[in-house]
């Protein structure tokens, strides 16, 4: 399955800063991003995030996890 990075995006700019990780992910289900989406957040270290970016370059650097595979090509959209 891959993951859409536009939905990701539009999420990531949707939210209500600063976010913790726990209510970032909340607002995730609430969007209806997909189960992957779900998991690859869950995988962010427990933080409050100040702005999309702080979210982009955390969910950047998730691409190189070995269990989460390529992400879709999603890393590669936040690598900047």
């Amino acid at each position: 399955m891959q993951i859409d990075p536009e939905l990701v995006n539009k999420l990531i700019n949707s939210l209500p800063y600063p976010i913790s990780t726990d209510d970032l992910i909340q607002r995730a289900r609430q969007f209806g991003v997909s189960d992957q989406i779900l998991g690859m957040l869950e995988h962010l270290p427990k933080q409050t995030f100040n702005s999309p970016q702080d979210v982009q370059n955390l969910v950047g650097g998730l691409s190189n996890l070995p269990n989460l595979g390529n992400l879709g090509g999603l890393g590669d959209l936040f690598k900047r």
